[in-house]
């Protein structure tokens, strides 16, 4: 699909009625989403490392370690997903404002009568359609990153299965804390850290 078609169904209109207008009104709507998400996922990872740095000091109980752990990673996925619908977005943005330069030089060019004055967006396409870009797809990605978010935000549920990787990961951080060696501690944390990682993303 074209670049313009796909703008044009971002905006709810034929691509013979984009106007200059449009564009430039949608650009600053994508540019504070694209802050916002950036924003919350930069948060996110902070609570991320917050949670699993409690995780592992001397100070934590020993019964709050996988809880804290798993949250750990729950924020973690929360920050990616986050990173990715801003990724999303400044693709959008960057269409957005490669078609606000065309017509503001197809408006110029029109002044100056270099081209006809009935010239319109859609009479663009082909220069669009250089990029390459494919919105569409942008638009796909964003609703399975959608879909992930969802998952990550929604309330911990554990089934069966993950209720035995609770198990273990509470047993591993018995071995963690009683565990004198500070190469075998080390050790045991990186097992830690990986099944938190498998069971919880």
């Amino acid at each position: 699909m074209k670049v313009l078609e796909d703008i044009a169904k971002m905006l709810n209109k034929d691509k013979s009625q984009i106007k200059l207008c449009d564009i430039s009104a949608k650009i600053p709507e994508l540019k504070r989403k694209v802050e916002s998400y950036r924003k919350e996922a930069v948060e996110a990872e902070a609570q991320s490392l917050a949670k699993r740095a409690k995780a592992f000091s001397p100070e934590t109980p020993a019964a709050d370690r996988a809880s804290l752990m798993r949250h750990s990673g729950m924020d973690a996925d929360k920050a990616k997903t986050l990173s990715g619908f801003a990724s999303t977005l400044l693709a959008q943005l960057g269409n957005f404002e490669a078609l606000e330069t065309t017509m503001q030089i197809a408006n110029e060019m029109k002044e100056v009568g270099l081209i006809s004055p009935n010239v319109k967006a859609i009479d663009w396409q082909n220069a669009m359609d250089t990029m390459q870009v494919e919105i569409q797809q942008m638009i796909t990605t964003t609703q399975k990153l959608g879909h992930v978010m969802t998952g990550a935000l929604s309330p911990l549920n554990v089934n069966d299965s993950k209720s035995a990787d609770i198990d273990d990961l509470e047993q591993l951080f018995n071995a963690w804390e009683n565990e004198p060696d500070p190469v075998k501690k080390a050790e045991i944390q990186r097992q830690i850290e990986l099944k938190t990682k498998v069971a919880y993303t």
